[in-house]
């Protein structure tokens, strides 16, 4: 399975309908990626878009969703318990799919079922990250 990330290089465009052309333009000359990342911050909270590219299905994960949403959308992850968790949220369901694959949103198993993550999730994401840039920085 190949996975690719995008940013929706939202600094670079002047309003949204630039940003939406960009985003469109760098998705249109994929190569052969059969997942889509698109982590975004629409403004003081990360959210993680991920597209099945064989299957043409759009999964938007909102660790702070509040439940007043389209009801064609269902919550099909954990949600987040306070305000500052959503960065280690994204980065965990983005560490799950890769590891488990994109059934893991197909069967709405995102988390394992749980409600929310632990303490101890969220620090074991932190350090795989923290490992994973630091890899990076002292190369």
């Amino acid at each position: 399975m190949k996975f690719r990330v995008v940013t929706t290089r939202k600094g670079k465009s002047k309003n949204i309908d630039d940003a939406s052309r960009g985003l469109a333009d760098r998705l249109s000359k994929r190569k052969g990626n059969d997942i889509i990342f698109m982590p975004y911050n629409p403004g003081r909270h990360w959210v993680l878009g991920v597209l099945d590219m064989k299957s043409d299905t759009c999964y938007y994960l909102d660790s702070l969703s509040s439940g007043n949403f389209n009801m064609q959308l269902k919550q099909i992850c954990p949600v987040q318990p306070g305000s500052t968790e959503c960065g280690y949220y994204m980065l965990r369901f983005m560490k799950e799919i890769v590891e488990e694959g994109i059934e893991v949103l197909v069967k709405d198993n995102i988390g394992d079922g749980k409600a929310e993550y632990t303490t101890a999730d969220i620090y074991e994401i932190r350090e795989q990250w923290s490992k994973f840039v630091t890899g990076f920085i002292y190369r």
